[in-house]
């Protein structure tokens, strides 16, 4: 199980700017040095080291052994995260400081293409609501990388964790969040100077501080962005069922678009306080796209609010949010407003009511001609993505992954494609 080849998104590595400063070296082992690293790894480093300096990043070069022994050789007590293509653990430095380790469990041979995009893109990375790349470690043939640790831990185990996870979130909270996740992808989308699509927004990787701040995190499925309102095809398909949008779940037609309807899920969630996909819920629930979405569009959007939050909403809010979540959630991806227009609906600084109004007609003119829309591809099943869906709820983080674009198609030949998953800090 691996991620997908993303050297077709790689961009050349910009020349040494000779006046910026080294990366740091975090040098603290136990025996005070550095080991040896393999040819393919020393070329890595180079490279990693290069583009580092070209960014004037604050990124650590941490040594393998100080990581190995901040978490206890890595150890299951240590376990605070874990995917099909790596394991997070909690790390400990001798001076108390705590940081997250994520250990791919690919190689730097099989892997450090996409480890160096990843590490390109989250270096570039500063906003606040989005977990920022603290260091770095490619020796003993492993590719590591660091990043503060939130004791709150992630969205989803606050909303829908058990025990000492879970917490009872307040309205005022929940709208927090789903402001300050509105911004960091915002940001990837618009603010940065090359575009951004994260790839697998979902509640378990976005991490909470302490203050409830919500963090975007995890960005080893991102990739750079085309152009605004373009489109890549023949792409592969990752991500987290739940939260795919239907045009690139079934044909592999990516944008940032993909961002947004996995954004109004997690907007779905936060209203609601159901998981994007549940098979304990009645028959026909099970996903909660399909349960919500007709519940909003009649109108009655107070009966999708968490018992939890036992009424204590603001109702101008709980306006805003359930428009934004119905507007990311439309089928067709031309339809779909871009994350401006939702951050500007979730701020008020669009108007609920006067865009309900001035978009009525066009909004019924939409949703009846979603369905025959060519660019939404009629053949496409949600039934199937459901039924795929399902797979899933037994086996946390499981993502689809396919080099092929499919029409419709039967269960058992998407099952014979290429499966890989995504990953948390969780």
């Amino acid at each position: 199980m691996s991620l997908p080849d993303r050297s077709l998104y790689l961009n050349s590595l910009h020349p040494d700017t000779r006046e910026s400063p080294p990366p740091k070296y975090h040098t603290e082992t136990v025996d005070g040095s550095h080991k040896s690293t393999s040819s393919k790894a020393s070329k890595l480093l180079k490279q990693i080291e290069l583009l580092l300096r070209t960014k004037s990043s604050d990124c650590e070069l941490f040594d393998y052994d100080a990581l190995r022994d901040s978490t206890l050789h890595f150890s299951s007590e240590h376990l605070i995260g874990k995917g099909g293509s790596n394991c997070v653990y909690k790390g400990i430095f001798p001076d108390g400081t705590t940081v997250a380790v994520k250990v791919l469990k690919s190689s730097v041979k099989a892997n450090s293409k996409d480890f160096l995009l990843e590490m390109d893109i989250i270096s570039s990375m500063k906003q606040k609501n989005i977990t920022p790349l603290r260091g770095i470690s490619v020796q003993r043939n492993s590719l590591i990388s660091v990043y503060n640790f939130l004791s709150r831990g992630s969205l989803e185990e606050n909303l829908h964790g058990d025990g000492r996870n879970k917490h009872a979130l307040s309205w005022a909270v929940r709208y927090n969040i789903a402001s300050g996740v509105a911004e960091a992808l915002n940001y990837l989308h618009n603010e940065c100077a090359r575009p951004v699509i994260h790839r697998d927004v979902k509640t378990s990787n976005i991490l909470l501080t302490n203050e409830f701040e919500p963090q975007l995190s995890d960005f080893g499925l991102a990739i750079w962005g085309p152009p605004a309102s373009a489109f890549l095809t023949k792409v592969d398909v990752v991500g987290t069922f739940g939260y795919l949008a239907p045009e690139y779940f079934m044909y592999g037609k990516l944008s940032d678009k993909v961002d947004v309807y996995a954004f109004g899920v997690v907007l779905l969630e936060l209203l609601s306080g159901r998981k994007p996909i549940s098979s304990d819920a009645p028959k026909g629930q099970e996903s909660l796209v399909m349960w919500a979405k007709p519940i909003i569009e009649s109108g009655d959007s107070r009966s999708i609010l968490d018992p939890d939050l036992g009424g204590h909403v603001d109702e101008v809010q709980t306006q805003r949010m359930v428009l934004a979540a119905r507007l990311c959630i439309t089928r067709s991806a031309r339809l779909r407003p871009n994350m401006n227009q939702i951050l500007k609906i979730l701020n008020g600084d669009i108007n609920a009511d006067e865009w309900l109004d001035s978009k009525t007609s066009h909004w019924v003119d939409s949703e009846i001609s979603d369905g025959n829309d060519d660019e939404v591809y009629p053949n496409s099943s949600a039934e199937l993505h459901l039924s795929l869906a399902l797979l899933d709820v037994f086996d946390d983080y499981t993502s689809f992954s396919s080099t092929e674009q499919r029409n419709s198609i039967s269960v058992d030949e998407y099952m014979k494609g290429r499966w890989s998953r995504s990953s948390s800090f969780d």
